[in-house]
């Protein structure tokens, strides 16, 4: 799907307060999925779940709790630490942010070679496996190839550190890194942001925050998700439920108000109600604006944000107008601070 700039959205006050508009540009999502169907009363939304197949659950939440410290070590005034699993088929590195290392690494050993089911990369005529999943700011960035040794492969050193095997059934700790290992399998995850990894044998699969129902499990009531984040002079954002959202400023071409939603603390949530309606491609100083147009709202991709549980986007469409979910503009609502 063309991605597009339009004119984009969100609400407020159904009385003399409303904002006046002034449109706020974002972009159509390439490949939004349709919004999901589970209920808030189905009783296995509070179960911790696997962020993806094979995970550990709960991953993408909270550090467990009776994680044991990884062993460290410091060398430059960087701390480090590095684990194997049992059978020494997966291998991580882990250090304090730093520019040589960044946060660490992890990878499955068997991966890399060119038959790598992540892919490969032509060094000098030979296709070195992309293996390597590294850290960068509370985030598992993308897999890559290497060309030298990890960390972990070069202990024991001279400093006398022995490196550790994390135990089948156990979770382990580096800072805001969690790990859990499980005989099918290695998770690890930043606490922080949710962002991590599942590592196996046969597949490598990176996740953002935990499966459906987890951050009321591992979180606990306090932590219920929100909608993204609040902003000055916003409404609706960082809270539960909103009735009313308006992503700030003076206005902007489109409001949501008067929202019921269904599924909230799933995956995907969706709220109807009414809007603003702009013609998108409309010039923004003078878009002509339609009132109390029916809307559909969708909160999606929960992750950590600022610290707290939230939907980080949210995708709007007016049905009237013939538009659906898949042609929906998106709103990046996680503004960090």
């Amino acid at each position: 799907m063309a991605i597009i700039a339009v004119v984009a959205a969100i609400v407020i006050d159904r009385g003399d307060d409303k904002p006046s508009p002034d449109p706020v540009a974002t972009q159509i999502s390439d490949a939004a999925p349709s919004p999901g169907e589970q209920h808030a009363d189905d009783p296995s939304a509070d179960a911790p779940t696997a962020p993806v197949a094979g995970a550990y659950p709960g991953a993408g939440g909270a550090r467990p709790d009776g994680a044991t410290p990884l062993r460290t070590y410091t060398k430059s005034g960087v701390t480090h630490a590095h684990l194997l699993t049992p059978t020494g088929g997966i291998g991580c590195d882990f250090s304090t942010p730093n520019e040589y290392t960044g946060q660490g690494q992890c990878g499955v050993r068997s991966m890399s070679g060119p038959d790598s089911p992540l892919g490969c990369v032509n060094r000098s005529g030979t296709c070195k496996g992309k293996w390597l999943f590294q850290f960068k700011d509370d985030r598992v960035g993308d897999p890559v190839d290497s060309s030298g040794t990890t960390g972990w492969m070069n202990q024991p050193a001279n400093d006398g550190y022995q490196v550790p095997r994390v135990e089948y059934g156990k979770q382990y700790y580096f800072d805001d890194w969690a790990i859990a290992s499980e005989e099918n399998g290695l998770t690890v995850w930043n606490s922080t942001t949710g962002s991590g990894v599942f590592l196996s044998r046969e597949k490598a699969e990176r996740f953002d925050g935990p499966g459906r129902g987890t951050e009321t499990a591992a979180r606990g009531d306090d932590q219920k998700i929100v909608l993204g984040s609040a902003v000055s002079n916003s409404r609706g954002f960082g809270t539960v439920q909103p009735r009313e959202i308006h992503s700030g400023g003076s206005g902007s071409s489109t409001y949501a108000y008067d929202l019921t939603w269904r599924d909230w603390g799933g995956d995907r949530a969706t709220a109807t109600g009414l809007g603003y309606y702009a013609p998108p491609g409309a010039p923004r100083a003078n878009a002509p604006i339609e009132e109390d147009v029916p809307i559909t709202v969708v909160a999606f991709e929960p992750s950590m944000c600022n610290g707290q549980r939230a939907y980080t986007k949210v995708a709007y469409f007016f049905p009237g107008k013939s538009e659906t979910f898949e042609s929906a503009r998106v709103l990046n609502a996680c503004w960090e601070r």
